[in-house]
């Protein structure tokens, strides 16, 4: 072997590692932020619980206070003010505590829908990691409203599966996508690494419900979708 021949054998090598560390970063990046806005939400939560119980506390203090016989008898206009007064401080706590029900309503909404998504996201990435390219398939294919067997076909003929297919050339990835066209904007996952192969299934299953399939994989589209 050549010198120069070393040189691009190692300029090749060297090419591959970075896609193989510039694909995963992506999906750890999104796992770990989902699990810092679920630690956030949660803390909310509980802050909310609390301010609930507290209100709750003070509603059903108010309501025994109520009720309680009073000392001494107060002149008329005295009583209706007190009468008045207690009134009007039992509709506030009440409402306190709705405020309170429907913010506790809200956090809990809001977690259930981080957990979900950060529990979708993990299992995306255990499925990528081995190479599990049909079941990512499916949750893409169905988000988009496509055709999964086809979506799976056309891979299998761009790459034949293979995540880092043209690694080192212009056409990279399971859907063999041109650098240019991966960075344009009608690519709404074009902010991860054009070698994340979860991100390319959710591009590529984005592009066909466009109706972009025929010009953009003008073989394989029509022989495999």
């Amino acid at each position: 072997m050549t010198r120069c021949q070393s040189l691009i054998a190692i300029l090749a090598i060297t090419i591959v590692a970075t896609a193989l560390a510039t694909a995963v970063t992506p999906q750890k990046a999104e796992a770990a932020t989902l699990s810092a806005r679920l630690h956030r939400v949660d803390s909310r939560l509980q802050r909310a619980r609390q301010r609930l119980q507290d209100a709750q506390a003070a509603l059903a203090a108010a309501l025994v206070g109520s009720t309680a016989p009073t000392a001494p008898v107060a002149p008329a206009a005295s009583a209706a003010a007190a009468a008045s007064s207690t009134t009007t401080t039992v509709d506030q706590l009440k409402a306190q505590v709705a405020r309170a029900q429907r913010l506790v309503r809200r956090w809990e909404r809001i977690l259930r829908h981080l957990r979900s998504a950060y529990h979708t996201q993990r299992q995306m990435a255990r499925w990528a990691h081995k190479g599990a390219w049909r079941p990512i398939i499916a949750v893409a294919a169905a988000k988009y409203h496509v055709n999964a067997d086809g979506i799976y076909r056309m891979m299998i003929r761009e790459s034949n599966g293979q995540r880092f297919a043209g690694a080192s050339s212009s056409y990279k990835g399971l859907f063999q996508y041109y650098t240019g066209t991966w960075a344009s904007s009608w690519n709404p996952y074009r902010g991860a690494s054009i070698l994340d192969p979860v991100a390319q299934i959710f591009a590529t299953c984005y592009a066909v419900h466009r109706g972009m399939g025929p010009q953009m994989w003008t073989t394989t589209y029509s022989s495999q979708y």
